[in-house]
C-alpha cells in the first residue's frame, strides 16, 4: 500500500478528512448529514442558489424524518454547511461524493447533463490524493465511460468507487445506517479507503464488489420490484375478472415460504422505480438492450392509472351517476406513503384524466401541495365535503385514522370509494354506506 494511501485511511479512521457532498436532494443531503452526524466535516454543494440558501437558514426542502434537527444541529456545531461553490469546495475536500440525479428524458432515455456538469467540473480541479465516490445511478457503462476519464490523470494520485444508493425517502437515516451497503471498487486501495469511510455510518454488512456489477445491481434491485408490481397488478386485473378479492389471494399465496406476491395498486412512482429499468437497458455509449419482461412490466405499471379512471367510470355507471360535472375528492399525490415526492406519481395522470372528463376536482395530501391541476385544500375534510366519490392514491397514516361513516354523511348521496392502496376495510366500507372499489376488487357489473 502507497504512503498516501496509508494517510489518506488514517484520517478517515480518525474522522480529520473534510468531506464534499454534490448534489442535495433526497439522496445527497441526508448523506451528507449522515456523515455529519458520525464527527466529519461536511460541505454540501448544488448549484440551486435556493435550496442552499433554505438549507443554511435550517429550512428542510423537503419531508424526511429528523431532517430539520439534523440540519440544525449540525450547522450548531459547525459540523455542515451548503455551498454553490463547487471548485472551492472540492480543493478543500478529501473526500468527494457525487449523488446528482440522473433522470430518464420524455422518450425514456437516461438524462446525464447533470453527471456530466460534474465530471467536467471534477476533471478542470486537483484531484491529487484524493477519494471520489459516486452515489448517482448510474446506466451501465458509466462509471467506465465517462467517470473515470474525469479523475484519472497521469501526474495525481486518486482513489475511486461506485458506492450505489439503496435508501427509502421518508426513512432515509435509518436506511443509510440499517441497509447493507454495496462497494463496487475500482482497485484495493479505492475499496478499503471507501469501507473505512461507509463503515462510520453502516451499522450493516458492507459488500465488496467490482465497479460493473454494483453498477448494474443498483438498477437490477429495482428492476426486480418493478417486474414484481407489474404482475402483482395484472393478477389484480385478473382477480376483478374472477370475481375474487387480491387481498385474501395474496394472503393465501404468501402462506407458500417462496412466494413474495406484492400489493395491486395504481401504478408506480417515485425516482428510481420508473427510471432504473429503462437505464439498465440503455448502456453508456452503446446501443439499447431489448427486454421483452422488463419493458411490459414498465408498460403494465404505466397504464395503471388507467384501469383507476376505468373503474371511477364504471361505479359511477353502478350508480347511475353522471361522471361529468361531478365532485371528485383525491386523498394523495405523493408517490408513496408519508412523504412529499411527487415524481412519477400515478395521481398525476389519473387527475389529468378525469379533468379531462369534465370532473371537478379538490385534493389534499399532508406532505406537499401538488395538486395537478385539482384545487389544493389542507383540510382533508373540506376536501371531501360535498363530493360524490373519494379516491385514494396514497397510503398516508393520517388517512388510515379517517371515519368512514363521518364521512359519507359529508358526502353526497350514494358516495363511492375508489381504494387504491387498500388503507380501509371493504366491509366496514359497506357497512358505511359506500360502493368500495379497488384495483384486485370490485363487485361491478361487467359493461
Amino acid at each position: 500500500m502507497s504512503p498516501q494511501f496509508e494517510e489518506l485511511k488514517e484520517k478517515i479512521e480518525n474522522k480529520k478528512v473534510r468531506l464534499c457532498i454534490i448534489g442535495l436532494g433526497q439522496v445527497g443531503l441526508p448523506t451528507a448529514l449522515s456523515f455529519a452526524n458520525s464527527g466529519f466535516s461536511v460541505t454540501g454543494v448544488d448549484i440551486n442558489e435556493e435550496l442552499v440558501s433554505k438549507i443554511n437558514n435550517g429550512i428542510p426542502p423537503f419531508e424526511e424524518e429528523n431532517l430539520q434537527e439534523f440540519i440544525k444541529n449540525n450547522q450548531t456545531n459547525k459540523r455542515f454547511h451548503a455551498s454553490v461553490k463547487i471548485e472551492e469546495s472540492i480543493q478543500d475536500s478529501d473526500v468527494i461524493i457525487v449523488c446528482v440525479a440522473t433522470p430518464i428524458t420524455e422518450d425514456v432515455r437516461p438524462d446525464m447533463k447533470n453527471l456530466k456538469a460534474v465530471c467536467d467540473s471534477l476533471g478542470d480541479y486537483n484531484l491529487n490524493e484524493k477519494l471520489i465516490l459516486i452515489e448517482s445511478s448510474l446506466p451501465p457503462g458509466t462509471f467506465e465511460g465517462l467517470i473515470l476519464p474525469s479523475i484519472q490523470k497521469a501526474d495525481q494520485i486518486c482513489w475511486s468507487c461506485y458506492v450505489p444508493e439503496r435508501l427509502v425517502p421518508g426513512h432515509a437515516f435509518s436506511e443509510i445506517k440499517d441497509a447493507p451497503r454495496l462497494i463496487g471498487e475500482l482497485d484495493s486501495e479505492s475499496g478499503v479507503l471507501a469501507q473505512e469511510l461507509y463503515k462510520t455510518i453502516v451499522n450493516a454488512e458492507i459488500v465488496l464488489t467490482t465497479f460493473k456489477v454494483a453498477e448494474i445491481s443498483k438498477l437490477v434491485e429495482n428492476t426486480y420490484r418493478d417486474v414484481n408490481i407489474a404482475l402483482a397488478n395484472e393478477i389484480g386485473i385478473i382477480c376483478e375478472k374472477y370475481g375474487i378479492d387480491f387481498d385474501e389471494l395474496s394472503r393465501v399465496c404468501n402462506s407458500h415460504p417462496r412466494v413474495n406476491l406484492h400489493q395491486a395498486g395504481p401504478g408506480v412512482g417515485g425516482p428510481c422505480l420508473p427510471k432504473d429499468p429503462h437505464l439498465l437497458l440503455n448502456p453508456f455509449n452503446s446501443e439499447k438492450i431489448d427486454s421483452d419482461i422488463i419493458l411490459n412490466a414498465r408498460k403494465i405499471n404505466d397504464t395503471m392509472p388507467n384501469h383507476v379512471i376505468d373503474l371511477i367510470k364504471r361505479s359511477f355507471q353502478e350508480k347511475n351517476k353522471e361522471l361529468k360535472d361531478s365532485a371528485i375528492a383525491i386523498l394523495g399525490t405523493a408517490y408513496k406513503a408519508n412523504v412529499s415526492d411527487t415524481r412519477f406519481s400515478p395521481a398525476k395522470e389519473i387527475i389529468g384524466k378525469l379533468l379531462d372528463l369534465g370532473c371537478k376536482i379538490k385534493v389534499n395530501d399532508p406532505n406537499t401541495e401538488s395538486a395537478f391541476g385539482g384545487a389544493y385544500s389542507k383540510n382533508v375534510l373540506d376536501t371531501i365535503e360535498n363530493s360524490d366519490l373519494m379516491i385514494m392514491l396514497t397510503d398516508h397514516d393520517e388517512y388510515s385514522e379517517l371515519d368512514l361513516k363521518a364521512l359519507k354523511e359529508i358526502m353526497n348521496e350514494e358516495p363511492i370509494l375508489v381504494d387504491t392502496k387498500r388503507i380501509f376495510d371493504k366491509h366496514e366500507a359497506d357497512d358505511a354506506g359506500f360502493l368500495y372499489v379497488s384495483v384486485g376488487y370490485h363487485n361491478l357489473k361487467e359493461n
